[in-house]
C-alpha cells in the first residue's frame, strides 16, 4: 500500500449519501463545483473520496473535472476494500473503474470485506484531512452521519452541500 499522503492542512474528505435524487444531481454538480474550486483557492490540494456509489464518485469526478483549472489538485481514492464495486451494477462498476484508473493515487485499506471496513475507510479520511465537504440529509444512522457526527467529535470543518 503506498501512502505518500498529502498535508492534513491542505486536504478535504468528501462523505455522502449513496443516492442524488436524479432531480437533484446537476444542483449538486454545481455545488460541488464551486465547493472544491473554493477550496482549491484557499489552499487546499489534495481530496479524498471513499469511492461509493453515488455522492463520493460524483465528488471524485468533480475534482478529476477541475484539473486543468488547478493543475495542483490530487484525488486520493480511499477504497475500503479490493472488491468493493464487484457487486455493484454493470454502469456504476464502469464509472468506478474509469475513476479509479485517473486518481493520483489509489488506497486499498483491506484485501476483503469485514464488518465495520467502511467505518475504517471513513475514519482514514478523517485522520488525514482537516475538512469534509458532505451531502448529509441530517438522518441520524449510516455511514455519512457516523462521518459527519467523527468530524464534529474532532474540530472538523463540514461543508453541507445537502
Amino acid at each position: 500500500m503506498d501512502r505518500i499522503l498529502s498535508e492534513k492542512s491542505k486536504s478535504l474528505a468528501f462523505t455522502g449519501h449513496r443516492t442524488v435524487p436524479v432531480e437533484s444531481q446537476d444542483e449538486i454538480r454545481a455545488r460541488l463545483v464551486e465547493a472544491v474550486s473554493l477550496a482549491c483557492r484557499s489552499g487546499i490540494t489534495c481530496f479524498y473520496s471513499g469511492m461509493a456509489i453515488g455522492f463520493d464518485l460524483m465528488a471524485a469526478e468533480t475534482v478529476l473535472s477541475l484539473k486543468g483549472r488547478y493543475p495542483d489538485i490530487r484525488l486520493i481514492a480511499v477504497v475500503p476494500f479490493r472488491k468493493q464495486s464487484c457487486r455493484w451494477p454493470s454502469m456504476e462498476k464502469e464509472h468506478y473503474q474509469k475513476i479509479i484508473s485517473q486518481a493520483d493515487q489509489v488506497i486499498i485499506l483491506s484485501e476483503h470485506y469485514f464488518k465495520g471496513c467502511l467505518l475504517r475507510r471513513n475514519d482514514f479520511m478523517l485522520e488525514h484531512s482537516c475538512g469534509v465537504i458532505a451531502y448529509y440529509d441530517g438522518k441520524t444512522y449510516g455511514g455519512t452521519f457516523y462521518t459527519c457526527k467523527e468530524a464534529r467529535k474532532r474540530c472538523i470543518d463540514i461543508i453541507n452541500l445537502y
